[in-house]
């Protein structure tokens, strides 16, 4: 399949691609910027950040990227594909970091930016005791990967008749068949400082500020529903009860409705190295894309920021990631590297090839 050409008068990635939608294909462009914090005060129109020299550009991920092992791991980075997001997903990866760096039982971290915000709490290590029924005294902790791995949760499938299942969270801790079982187990390291956990049986809310599995409720119920006359009669297109919701990759709190548009103030709170503070504003980005397909008027589009990845893992993370993957971009040069997403798309031409994309930036007035 040859796609079309893409004239790119901008410094970002973008990207066609030939996404279905609930009545048919669709000629998308999927643009994405990777730009980087700078120490002190915010410098013009771009806020706090510069873009990314070229290597360090991060493409568009056609998967969701795990924190570990597929199948046991919660997401790292996720996948960029989708045709729309109905609001802007904020995406933290990052690792927590006690204040002054020194090791304490627990201590709360968090981001905030434009109208969202959220907070989780980080404790060290603690077991289950009493089945469940009970956790002992955390241990101090100086440092720890906000994943939902860490998180309450979990998938128990050692019984058939009785698979136990938390699906807001099936990567997390303390979901059994037999909540006995526990006893002595790693316990959550993160929660929800309104919702704490106390007991298994409690079910307390997930917490977390990353990226949810596409496998994670709320997204998973909003799919739609794949059946045999979904098979017989619609497939490969969507179901027509797909949500564009389950686009949003983000924990409901970090969902910004409406979309985002640059500009917005934020901070980073015990996510990077030292813990504290970091400050930063979004770069003002107004980005016009430009479908010519022949035999069709041009078709323009002035897309939503809807997907903001804020990656606080410093140069000493990325270096031991990339070491275990080496598609992994070099470190960053800063303590934050923030990608932002934007897509396009029209209805797809016959030929692709037939088609050409510009995509430029409009200067705000």
């Amino acid at each position: 399949m040859t796609l079309p050409r893409v004239d790119n008068e901008t410094d970002f990635i973008a990207t066609p691609h030939l996404l279905v939608d609930k009545d048919g294909e669709k000629l998308a462009l999927i643009v994405k910027a990777t730009v980087e914090h700078e120490e002190g005060p915010p410098r013009g129109p771009d806020g706090t950040f510069t873009v990314a020299p070229r290597v360090r550009r991060r493409p568009v991920r056609a998967a969701d990227v795990p924190w570990g092992k597929p199948e046991v791991a919660s997401v790292r980075y996720p996948s960029d594909l989708c045709l729309r997001k109905p609001g802007t997903d904020v995406i933290v990866v990052a690792r927590a970091h006690a204040p002054r760096g020194e090791a304490v039982p627990r201590f709360d971290c968090g981001v905030r930016i434009g109208r969202v915000s959220k907070v989780v709490r980080v404790t060290g290590p603690r077991v289950w005791a009493g089945a469940g029924e009970a956790l002992t005294e955390p241990t101090p902790i100086a440092a720890l990967d906000v994943r939902y791995d860490f998180a309450f949760g979990g998938f128990d499938d050692s019984d058939p008749e009785k698979i136990a299942e938390d699906s807001r969270n099936p990567v997390g801790r303390g979901v059994l068949c037999d909540l006995a079982g526990l006893e002595g187990s790693a316990a959550p390291q993160i929660e929800d400082p309104l919702d704490p956990v106390r007991t298994a049986s409690s079910r307390p809310r997930p917490a977390g500020l990353g990226a949810l599995g596409r496998t994670f409720e709320p997204r998973r119920s909003r799919w739609g529903t794949y059946d045999a006359k979904w098979l017989e009669e619609r497939s490969p297109l969507p179901p027509p009860d797909f949500d564009d919701r389950a686009n949003l990759a983000a924990t409901p709190e970090l969902v910004s409705v409406p979309p985002m548009a640059g500009g917005e103030e934020g901070a980073l709170t015990n996510l990077t190295p030292g813990g504290g503070s970091l400050a930063f504003v979004l770069p003002r980005v107004r980005l016009v894309v430009t479908f010519r397909v022949p035999g069709r008027e041009p078709e323009v589009v002035r897309p939503c920021l809807d997907t903001v990845v804020l990656d606080a893992l410093g140069p000493i993370e990325h270096r031991q990631l990339a070491a275990a993957d080496p598609d992994f971009p070099p470190p960053p040069a800063g303590p934050l590297t923030v990608e932002l997403v934007w897509r396009a798309y029209v209805p797809a031409p016959r030929k692709l090839a037939d088609a050409t994309i510009t995509v430029r930036e409009e200067r705000a007035p």
